[in-house]
């Protein structure tokens, strides 16, 4: 009796230890044996002609016999923002079995008879190129040759095609699976680690329980129990077995016409004799016989390569060019700063000095020194620019810590929505690094932390607050199209929450700490009455500082901003963010060079308002960025159809020129402040 209790305790937790030993496929490798199953799975159709994903199983294509399940494993606030929705398919592979003409739907072979509503539905499809995504073993199907090194790649395949006022489905697939022998290594690796955990869990748990029993000991009752004997049958390999993992996955599609119910046919794409087979038109009362083809191909790709092929990108010395133009900026920029801290102040510092020193010359002073006792002068709208000052910090830091891990190989493509998802966890996190830079510029501003909860409660609220609102209006609009990128009413509420409990908590703990720092003291004491600004001369007006402030950090991105908009907008993979990462720190690099450039020739112009300017210089690059993004929308996305599609485009891309515009805002600010600070603190102690 008590040995039963100890095999039944054993056995539950062996069972505990088998779900421990859980991976996901793709990022753990996975291996096959010869016959094997392997079934593939469908993320939503996408088109770069309308930003707007929908549910495979929208389409008149078959379902799996065993009806239609949600990956699980998938399932994460990245890809439910992106609109991902990925489900298993009736596409199943057997291991090294070739297979020809094999129908899709099942029983009947057929998909039924189109509605009306099923051909407008289709029509629609393939008018705006909407392509199809498989996956299997986490890869994406592709049309293109992955052994030939493409230059990009792009996935999936299209829904049909139109030729003559007709549209034709591709209801036939030939997929070609590109597969890397092994001997099982991996699978020995992660079977011998469930046992040594099984093990530990079972010996844990049976001490445990046999101490509550009576009669013999648990070290005797463990004695008569052979571990060995009771994992010996956990499936171990034997070293001659060899096994299969999948390293590529590529397709041709094409319509072929097939009678419903009959013999199918082993046709080709291709043809014979160079004459394709007759397509499959999309008319009312059809019914669609949909089939597919599988070849397999053993390659020399290995495992850990097996993604190369799809985060490949265009242009690989463009982007080393790019970083080299860039680093020339700095150097020169970093050049001309050193020249304005070492030479121009300091000859400044000693002519100021020698009219102090000569009491009888009435010489007047002119330049920076002048605006003394008004350059610390509190601005206008001091509130506003603590609030956007937290929210650009916020911003700045999430990006550059969620870019810095996904340099380091941490946020792969291969984990669908990772990048995102991290990006969104960093930016809730940094809520506090929100809170207290905008109170403690609060405190500097306005020499006490009266009212600090007023100000981390508007910048817990001011970016994430307007954003979710601009969500929800595109949410409600996106939902009226039946597209899967309509974010599900729970993960939206998901979301508020998180901001709710989360976000602004960490924003006020941010507001807190900083209340509590002693506000720093101004090197110079303000005047009561505000100096007359003259007018400036042309080189430094406002507006002409204003625009020459963007033109040198948007030459910075002008490379990389053009691959990633493309990315984004035409369903290519990106993946270089070790260039994106450098580029980036390039960008704040001569942001904060050009801010202190043109903060000094504004206060050489007796010009003490630097407070927004400094601010509005530094987001300057989003006013270039946008300009681009028209560029973009008109020369790239020309093809985008629907008002709701460009509607889409500009208020993502309004989201993100905010962003850029508060960050970098942040970043011209922070460096005019500091070297501001510096100059006036050395016109003190001289």
């Amino acid at each position: 009796m008590k040995q039963r209790i100890v095999l039944l305790a054993a056995l539950a937790l062996a069972t505990v230890a088998s779900a421990a030993g859980y991976y996901l496929p793709g990022t753990y490798p996975q291996e096959f044996f010869i016959g094997q199953q392997l079934q593939a799975e469908v993320n939503s159709l996408t088109s770069a002609e309308t930003e707007l994903p929908f549910n495979y199983y929208s389409l008149p294509f078959c379902s799996p016999i065993e009806g239609t399940k949600k990956s699980l494993n998938t399932i994460n606030p990245g890809t439910i923002l992106m609109g991902s929705r990925i489900q298993n398919s009736p596409y199943n592979f057997t291991m090294l079995v070739e297979e020809r003409g094999k129908l899709v739907c099942q029983p009947d072979g057929y998909y039924p008879s189109l509605t009306t509503e099923d051909v407008t539905n289709l029509d629609e499809k393939i008018d705006q190129k909407y392509r199809v995504r498989l996956i299997l073993d986490n890869l994406p199907v592709t049309t293109y040759d992955l052994e030939e090194n493409p230059e990009s790649v792009r996935p999936g395949y299209e829904v049909g095609y139109e030729k003559d006022g007709k549209r034709y489905v591709n209801n036939h697939l030939m997929f070609k699976i590109l597969v890397h022998q092994t001997n099982g290594q991996y699978t020995k690796a992660r079977e011998n680690m469930a046992e040594i955990e099984a093990a530990a869990i079972v010996e844990g748990g049976a001490r445990r329980m046999l101490k509550q029993l009576k009669g013999k000991s648990s070290d005797e009752t463990l004695d008569d129990i052979d571990a060995d004997d009771e994992f010996s049958d956990l499936g171990v390999l034997d070293d001659s077995n060899s096994m299969y993992m999948v390293v590529g996955f590529e397709v041709m599609a094409c319509s072929i016409k097939r009678k419903a119910g009959a013999r199918v046919e082993p046709l080709s794409c291709v043809g014979n004799d160079d004459r394709p087979p007759e397509p499959q038109e999309v008319t009312k009362d059809s019914r669609i016989v949909y089939t597919f083809d599988v070849y397999w191909e053993e390659s020399d790709i290995s495992w850990a390569s097996r993604w190369d092929a799809y985060l490949n990108m265009p242009g690989g010395r463009v982007h080393w060019f790019s970083i080299l133009n860039s680093l020339m900026v700095v150097l020169v920029m970093s050049s001309i700063v050193a020249m304005i801290m070492m030479r121009t102040i300091r000859r400044d510092l000693q002519r100021y000095e020698s009219l102090l020193g000569d009491a009888g010359n009435d010489t007047e002073e002119s330049g920076w020194k002048m605006v003394s006792g008004d350059v610390f002068r509190p601005p206008k709208n001091a509130v506003l620019l603590c609030v956007q000052i937290g929210s650009g910090v916020q911003i700045i830091t999430s990006a550059f810590a969620t870019l810095f891990f996904a340099a380091l190989g941490f946020l792969s493509p291969a984990s669908r929505g990772a990048l995102l998802t991290a990006l969104l966890v960093m930016y809730l996190l940094l809520a506090v690094a929100a809170g207290f830079s905008s109170v403690w510029l609060w405190g500097i501003i306005h020499r006490s932390y009266e009212g600090w909860y007023a100000v981390a409660w508007r910048v817990a609220c001011y970016f994430p607050g307007i954003s979710l609102l601009l969500l929800s209006v595109l949410n409600v609009l996106i939902h009226h199209t039946g597209s899967s990128g309509a974010i599900p009413l729970g993960a939206f509420f998901s979301l508020v929450s998180l901001w709710f409990l989360i976000s602004i908590p960490l924003c006020f703990s941010g507001g807190m700490i900083a209340a509590k720092q002693p506000i720093i003291t101004y090197p110079t004491r303000t005047n009561q009455i505000p100096r007359h600004v003259p007018p400036p001369h042309w080189a430094s007006h406002p507006y002409v500082l204003f625009a020459a402030a963007g033109l040198l950090p948007f030459g910075t991105i002008f490379v990389e901003l053009y691959f990633a908009m493309t990315s984004i907008w035409q369903g290519y993979f990106y993946y270089i963010f070790g260039f994106c990462f450098v580029v980036g720190a390039l960008t704040v690099i001569i942001t904060i060079e050009v801010a202190i450039v043109t903060t000094y020739v504004q206060l050489c112009a007796e010009d003490y308002q630097w407070w927004w300017r400094s601010f509005l210089r530094g987001g300057s690059l989003a006013l270039y960025m946008a300009l681009y993004a028209v560029g973009f929308l008109f020369n790239t996305l020309h093809l985008l159809s629907g008002f709701l599609s460009v509607l889409l485009y500009l208020s993502y891309m309004v989201l993100i020129l905010w962003a850029v515009y508060l960050a970098m805002g942040t970043v011209g600010f922070a460096s005019s402040f500091l070297f501001t600070y510096k100059i006036f603190a050395s016109v003190k102690a001289d």
